[in-house]
């Protein structure tokens, strides 16, 4: 999003000036969104309207419920790191995206919700007018990291610049409200529109660049944990982790990031082990808060990089703190670090991180033999630029800490927000936005009716991703909790599932039913080739419990 991007064309001389959905629709092309997700209905009547003559330059892809537009806005965002963009009326249409724009909240995803709003006459009057709420501005600054109205036409585009400023800058998601009379009413005059400026990224204070690198080129044991603020910065964290001996460990948002074979890139399971005898961390784009609530602080120097302040006053306040964007402050550490002495101990500890790589293995295979055979099956099957959708159920569990991924956004998850159901149709959202990579959802029985029937908006627009449903007939993480924790009172687990096959082709989908690891990769291998969506459904046992694994205390 910078000035380079398209702006509005000129309107021909003696035109009238633009509505208020005109001049949104222009904004969001200005932007560069290519792809909007949305649901029409009356209170957005004139957003429709201005979209139906852009369409030559906008698309737009409605689904059968509006959590499938505002699930496929964020899949789209999350994969790509663009702007994700999705339109929906106000009241339940707005609720009903409420579970996707918090989970967009908690994976920090540029996620553009523009959500329709009665008449401005009537906001705030609870006269019970069609889709009021009470307060619907409040529900969308407490899902948002901005949010913004606009009260009349002329005040369209500020409030769409500063939408796409805010991404832009890292304050994601976010969110515009535009009453159903704005969007319909003319401006005062012809509206330029050009596309937001992002700020120019900051490095961080030299001083604090320079203390940081004395920190960690003096470490004996140094460890550097990335989140998503990292995610495009593969270069740096390749030669910082180098340079300083330092292992790279991530969570769920961090996968990728690093390669699964670079001898330095880790995840949680040997992290922790890490974590224990680390005396510099160097927290880069990650609230670190599991980290910092299991494993502890004390007795260990944190650094932070992040472009929000507020996480630094979030749990233990750290050693040092540096406001700024990850990729330059990182660039300018790689250089400081360089410029310090050659840290000692290097290779040792290089061996040591192959150790525990080997050791995390051989533990996975052991205790996790079932699912590590179906993830096999699945990265034998898939290219390496394939993307997968880890929806919350055992295989998706198991993949988020032992699936191989090599490049960054290509696993895709829920982040800390743990939405379960939000798989099939983040799915196709990933896809449209890699529509020449294979893209591929990992959903349980259960969660996968959430949003199942968007099945139907990828056979209508031609959305060629593969849903696989792993059936076990169960809510099965809850049922093992069950029985496990609070002495087998089994209450609301058991599923009455349809012929997921059946359902599928129901809607014009091509679909099969397997039941082994060796089955999942061939179909797998089948459903990447076809021109249109699949599902895949694997009949399932029980499963071994992952998450002393996957979450080490």
């Amino acid at each position: 999003m910078t000035a380079q991007a398209n702006t509005a064309p000129e309107a021909p001389a003696g035109a009238n000036p633009p509505t208020g959905g005109e001049i949104a629709v222009e904004a969001l092309i200005a932007n560069g969104v290519d792809t909007l997700f949305a649901l029409p209905g009356v209170q957005l009547d004139h957003l429709f309207n201005a979209l139906h003559g852009a369409q030559d330059r906008l698309r737009v892809i409605h689904s059968r419920h509006e959590q499938g537009v505002a699930y496929m806005a964020l899949g789209y965002a999350m994969a790509s790191g663009k702007v994700g963009a999705y339109a929906v009326v106000p009241g339940p249409g707005f609720l009903n995206t409420g579970a996707a724009l918090s989970t967009a909240y908690a994976t920090h995803a540029p996620v553009l919700a523009v959500v329709g709003q009665i008449v401005t006459g009537a906001i705030g009057q609870g006269g019970g007018e069609l889709h009021e709420l009470p307060d619907q501005g409040a529900i969308i600054a407490g899902l948002t990291r901005w949010s913004g109205a606009a009260m009349e036409a002329d005040a369209v585009a500020g409030v769409m610049d500063g939408a796409f400023a805010a991404l832009a800058s890292g304050k994601a998601p976010a969110g515009v409200e535009l009453p159903a009379n704005v969007l319909k009413n003319r401006a005062s005059e012809g509206v330029e529109i050009a596309a937001a400026v992002a700020p120019a990224p900051s490095a961080g204070e030299p001083e604090l660049i320079a203390r940081a690198a004395r920190m960690l080129a003096g470490a004996k044991a140094p460890l550097i944990w990335i989140g998503s603020g990292a995610l495009d910065c593969r270069e740096q964290l390749v030669a910082l982790s180098r340079r300083l001996g330092a292992p790279v460990a991530c969570h769920l948002q961090g996968r990728g990031v690093m390669r699964s074979d670079d001898p330095w890139g880790v995840g949680m399971w040997e992290g922790r082990k890490l974590w224990a005898d680390a005396d510099v961390i160097l927290a880069v784009g990650t609230r670190l808060h599991s980290m910092r609530k299991r494993w502890g602080v004390e007795g260990r120097e944190i650094i932070r990089i992040d472009h929000d302040p507020a996480q630094f006053a979030r749990g233990e306040a750290p050693t040092l703190a540096i406001e700024a964007e990850a990729g330059a402050a990182l660039t300018a550490l790689v250089a400081a670090v360089q410029a310090e002495p050659a840290p000692e101990g290097v290779e040792a500890r290089q061996a040591h991180v192959a150790e525990l790589k080997t050791a995390k293995a051989m533990e996975f295979e052991e205790k996790l033999a079932p699912q590590m055979a179906y993830l096999r099956a699945i990265r034998a099957a898939l290219p390496e630029d394939a993307a997968v959708v880890c929806d919350y159920t055992q295989i998706g569990y198991a993949a988020t800490g032992a699936l191989p991924v090599d490049l960054p956004r290509r696993l895709i998850t829920p982040g800390y927000q743990g939405t379960l159901g939000f798989g099939y149709a983040t799915t196709l959202g990933v896809k449209v936005a890699l529509p020449d990579t294979p893209v591929v959802g990992l959903c349980g029985d259960g969660g996968f009716l959430f949003t199942g029937n968007e099945i139907a908006t990828a056979v209508q627009f031609g959305i060629n991703a593969v849903g696989v449903v792993f059936a076990d007939g169960a809510y099965g993480n809850v049922r093992r909790m069950q029985a496990n924790l609070h002495g087998g009172k089994m209450i609301s687990t058991e599923l009455r599932n349809p012929d997921f096959v059946a359902y599928a082709e129901s809607f014009g989908a091509e679909a099969r039913r397997v039941d082994s690891p060796e089955g999942l990769e061939e179909a797998l291998r089948w459903a990447i080739t076809r021109p249109g969506p699949t599902i895949i459904e694997v009949t399932m046992p029980v499963l071994p419990d992952p998450w002393a694994l996957l979450e080490p205390a």
